[in-house]
Protein backbone atom coordinates (compact mmCIF):
# COMPACT_ATOMS: atom_id res chain seq x y z
CA UNK A 1 0.00 0.00 0.00
CA UNK A 2 3.04 2.53 0.94
CA UNK A 3 4.24 1.84 -3.18
CA UNK A 4 0.48 3.32 -4.60
CA UNK A 5 0.23 5.90 -1.94
CA UNK A 6 3.90 7.22 -3.16
CA UNK A 7 2.65 6.69 -7.29
CA UNK A 8 -0.20 8.83 -6.05
CA UNK A 9 1.73 11.48 -4.59
CA UNK A 10 4.18 11.54 -7.27
CA UNK A 11 1.36 11.66 -9.95
CA UNK A 12 -0.05 14.74 -7.78
CA UNK A 13 2.92 16.66 -8.19
CA UNK A 14 2.79 16.02 -11.29
CA UNK A 15 -0.07 17.11 -12.23
CA UNK A 16 0.53 20.46 -10.16
CA UNK A 17 3.81 21.06 -12.17
CA UNK A 18 1.44 20.49 -15.82
CA UNK A 19 -0.80 23.33 -14.23
CA UNK A 20 1.90 25.28 -13.18
CA UNK A 21 4.03 24.79 -16.67
CA UNK A 22 0.51 25.60 -18.52
CA UNK A 23 -0.34 28.80 -16.30
CA UNK A 24 3.33 30.04 -17.17
CA UNK A 25 2.66 29.04 -21.10
CA UNK A 26 -0.89 31.44 -21.28
CA UNK A 27 1.46 34.46 -19.82
CA UNK A 28 4.12 34.02 -22.08
CA UNK A 29 1.58 33.96 -25.01
CA UNK A 30 -0.49 36.93 -23.40
CA UNK A 31 -3.40 35.02 -22.49
CA UNK A 32 -3.00 35.95 -18.87
CA UNK A 33 -1.04 37.47 -16.24
CA UNK A 34 0.47 36.23 -13.17
CA UNK A 35 0.17 38.40 -9.96
CA UNK A 36 2.24 36.70 -6.68
CA UNK A 37 1.64 36.71 -3.37
CA UNK A 38 2.25 40.27 -2.62
CA UNK A 39 0.23 41.47 -5.49
CA UNK A 40 2.52 42.75 -8.06
CA UNK A 41 1.76 41.58 -11.58
CA UNK A 42 4.10 40.17 -13.29
CA UNK A 43 3.97 41.93 -17.10
CA UNK A 44 4.29 40.05 -20.31
CA UNK A 45 7.87 41.04 -21.91
CA UNK A 46 7.58 39.16 -25.56
CA UNK A 47 9.67 40.91 -27.67
CA UNK A 48 6.58 39.86 -30.69
CA UNK A 49 4.10 42.47 -29.12
CA UNK A 50 7.09 45.62 -29.63
CA UNK A 51 7.37 44.22 -33.27
CA UNK A 52 3.48 44.41 -34.49
CA UNK A 53 2.36 47.58 -36.11
CA UNK A 54 -0.54 49.00 -34.05
CA UNK A 55 -3.95 49.02 -35.25
CA UNK A 56 -6.36 52.05 -36.00
CA UNK A 57 -8.19 50.53 -33.70
CA UNK A 58 -5.49 49.74 -30.68
CA UNK A 59 -5.85 52.04 -27.36
CA UNK A 60 -3.08 54.82 -27.21
CA UNK A 61 -1.57 55.02 -24.27
CA UNK A 62 -2.41 57.95 -21.39
CA UNK A 63 1.51 58.76 -21.18
CA UNK A 64 1.66 58.39 -24.52
CA UNK A 65 1.66 61.78 -25.26
CA UNK A 66 4.39 65.16 -25.35
CA UNK A 67 4.25 66.91 -22.02
CA UNK A 68 3.82 70.68 -22.82
CA UNK A 69 4.65 73.37 -19.93
CA UNK A 70 2.59 73.07 -16.77
CA UNK A 71 0.99 70.06 -17.35
CA UNK A 72 1.16 67.21 -15.29
CA UNK A 73 0.08 63.56 -14.90
CA UNK A 74 -0.52 61.98 -11.57
CA UNK A 75 -2.79 59.29 -10.31
CA UNK A 76 -5.21 59.61 -7.54
CA UNK A 77 -7.00 56.06 -8.06
CA UNK A 78 -7.16 56.79 -11.70
CA UNK A 79 -4.61 58.70 -13.97
CA UNK A 80 -5.02 62.49 -14.16
CA UNK A 81 -3.87 65.42 -15.87
CA UNK A 82 -3.14 68.76 -14.41
CA UNK A 83 -3.00 71.37 -16.80
CA UNK A 84 -3.04 75.40 -17.10
CA UNK A 85 -5.13 77.04 -19.96
CA UNK A 86 -5.07 80.17 -19.92
CA UNK A 87 -3.90 80.86 -16.34
CA UNK A 88 -7.04 78.86 -15.60
CA UNK A 89 -6.43 75.54 -13.69
CA UNK A 90 -7.95 72.43 -15.45
CA UNK A 91 -8.07 68.81 -14.02
CA UNK A 92 -9.15 66.18 -16.36
CA UNK A 93 -9.35 62.19 -15.64
CA UNK A 94 -8.22 60.65 -18.47
CA UNK A 95 -9.74 57.61 -17.56
CA UNK A 96 -13.39 58.93 -17.28
CA UNK A 97 -14.13 57.92 -13.96
CA UNK A 98 -14.30 60.20 -10.48
CA UNK A 99 -12.90 63.46 -9.46
CA UNK A 100 -9.88 63.76 -8.24
CA UNK A 101 -9.94 65.59 -4.74
CA UNK A 102 -5.92 64.99 -3.89
CA UNK A 103 -4.38 67.56 -6.96
CA UNK A 104 -2.03 69.90 -4.43
CA UNK A 105 1.32 68.24 -5.82
CA UNK A 106 0.02 68.13 -9.29
CA UNK A 107 -0.89 72.36 -8.98
CA UNK A 108 2.54 72.76 -7.00
CA UNK A 109 4.75 71.00 -9.72
CA UNK A 110 2.41 72.64 -12.34
CA UNK A 111 2.88 76.17 -11.18
CA UNK A 112 7.09 75.49 -10.80
CA UNK A 113 7.02 74.32 -14.39
CA UNK A 114 5.54 77.74 -15.74
CA UNK A 115 7.85 79.23 -13.50
CA UNK A 116 11.28 77.40 -15.12
CA UNK A 117 9.13 77.47 -18.18
CA UNK A 118 10.08 73.76 -18.60
CA UNK A 119 7.98 70.78 -19.33
CA UNK A 120 8.51 67.17 -17.10
CA UNK A 121 9.93 64.79 -18.67
CA UNK A 122 7.24 62.96 -21.22
CA UNK A 123 5.92 59.55 -19.33
CA UNK A 124 6.41 60.98 -16.19
CA UNK A 125 3.70 60.12 -13.82
CA UNK A 126 3.49 61.42 -9.88
CA UNK A 127 1.69 59.33 -7.37
CA UNK A 128 -0.07 60.39 -4.70
CA UNK A 129 -0.90 59.12 -0.74
CA UNK A 130 -3.76 57.39 -2.09
CA UNK A 131 -1.88 55.04 -3.22
CA UNK A 132 -0.94 53.82 -0.29
CA UNK A 133 -1.78 50.26 0.09
CA UNK A 134 -2.37 49.57 -3.18
CA UNK A 135 1.34 50.79 -4.61
CA UNK A 136 1.07 47.24 -6.98
CA UNK A 137 -1.71 47.81 -8.86
CA UNK A 138 -1.14 51.47 -9.29
CA UNK A 139 2.79 50.41 -10.87
CA UNK A 140 0.76 47.89 -13.08
CA UNK A 141 -1.73 50.93 -14.27
CA UNK A 142 1.44 52.86 -14.76
CA UNK A 143 3.00 50.34 -16.61
CA UNK A 144 0.25 49.49 -19.15
CA UNK A 145 -0.50 53.51 -19.42
CA UNK A 146 3.72 53.24 -20.92
CA UNK A 147 4.82 55.49 -17.65
CA UNK A 148 8.60 55.64 -17.60
CA UNK A 149 9.24 57.58 -14.56
CA UNK A 150 7.14 57.23 -11.88
CA UNK A 151 7.66 59.52 -8.23
CA UNK A 152 6.68 57.76 -5.51
CA UNK A 153 5.80 59.12 -2.02
CA UNK A 154 8.80 58.25 0.42
CA UNK A 155 6.29 56.26 3.27
CA UNK A 156 5.26 53.84 0.39
CA UNK A 157 9.03 52.56 0.06
CA UNK A 158 8.58 49.13 1.99
CA UNK A 159 5.36 48.23 -0.65
CA UNK A 160 8.14 47.29 -2.80
CA UNK A 161 9.43 44.30 -1.48
CA UNK A 162 8.96 41.85 -2.94
CA UNK A 163 8.94 43.51 -6.68
CA UNK A 164 9.78 42.01 -9.58
CA UNK A 165 13.19 43.00 -11.21
CA UNK A 166 11.57 43.94 -14.16
CA UNK A 167 9.36 46.05 -12.81
CA UNK A 168 12.10 47.86 -11.53
CA UNK A 169 13.93 48.21 -14.87
CA UNK A 170 10.69 48.95 -16.57
CA UNK A 171 9.83 51.54 -14.74
CA UNK A 172 11.91 54.64 -13.33
CA UNK A 173 11.36 54.59 -9.42
CA UNK A 174 11.79 57.69 -7.70
CA UNK A 175 10.96 58.38 -3.99
CA UNK A 176 10.18 61.87 -2.72
CA UNK A 177 9.73 62.77 0.78
CA UNK A 178 8.42 66.29 0.46
CA UNK A 179 6.80 68.36 -2.31
CA UNK A 180 10.56 70.97 -2.20
CA UNK A 181 12.36 67.27 -2.79
CA UNK A 182 10.12 66.01 -5.56
CA UNK A 183 10.76 69.75 -7.39
CA UNK A 184 14.18 69.55 -7.30
CA UNK A 185 14.28 65.77 -8.78
CA UNK A 186 11.68 66.61 -11.59
CA UNK A 187 13.59 70.14 -12.52
CA UNK A 188 17.55 69.12 -11.85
Amino acid sequence: MSELSELIRINKNIENQNKEIIRLLKIIAGQATYADASGYVYPDFSEENEEEEPSSDSFISLFDVVCEIGDVYFIDGDVYKYSVVNNEAKIDNLMGGDESCNFNIAETVSNESIKRNESLDDATVILTDSSKGNLPKTLELCHEQDAKKVFIPWDQMLELVGAPDTLQRLLKLNFYRNEEELINKLFK
